[in-house]
C-alpha cells in the first residue's frame, strides 16, 4: 500500500492512504433512433479507465444485442463529465473483432 507522509521530523509521523482522485464519468448511449443519459455516473480514476469500462460494457451488450438479433449498427457510448461535455465516443462496433 502507497503511503504518504504527514508531519514534521520534530512530531510523530502520521501516516494516511493515498488515495488517487477520482472524476465522475457518465455512459450515455447513444444510437440512431434513441439516446439514454447516464444520470448516475461512475467514478473512475482516468479517461483511459472510462474507456475501458465503456468497451467492457459495449461487448456484453453486443452479446445481448446480436442474440435478440437487433441492430448495433450506430450505436455507440458517449462519455461526459460532470458538466456534460463529451470526453470520448465508443462506438460499439468497434469492440467487435473481425480476424
Amino acid at each position: 500500500m502507497t503511503h504518504f507522509f504527514y508531519g514534521t521530523v520534530d512530531r510523530r509521523a502520521s501516516f494516511r492512504p493515498l488515495m488517487e482522485d477520482k472524476m465522475l464519468f457518465y455512459f450515455n448511449v447513444r444510437s440512431d433512433e434513441s439516446f439514454d443519459v447516464d444520470e448516475e455516473g461512475i467514478e473512475l480514476p482516468s479517461l483511459d479507465a472510462a474507456r475501458w469500462e465503456a468497451m467492457k460494457s459495449a461487448r456484453e451488450m453486443v452479446a445481448e444485442l446480436i442474440l435478440h438479433n437487433q441492430r448495433i449498427d450506430g450505436m455507440r457510448f458517449e462519455i461526459t463529465d460532470d458538466k456534460g461535455n463529451l470526453l470520448v465516443t465508443v462506438p460499439f462496433k468497434d469492440v467487435i473483432k473481425f480476424d
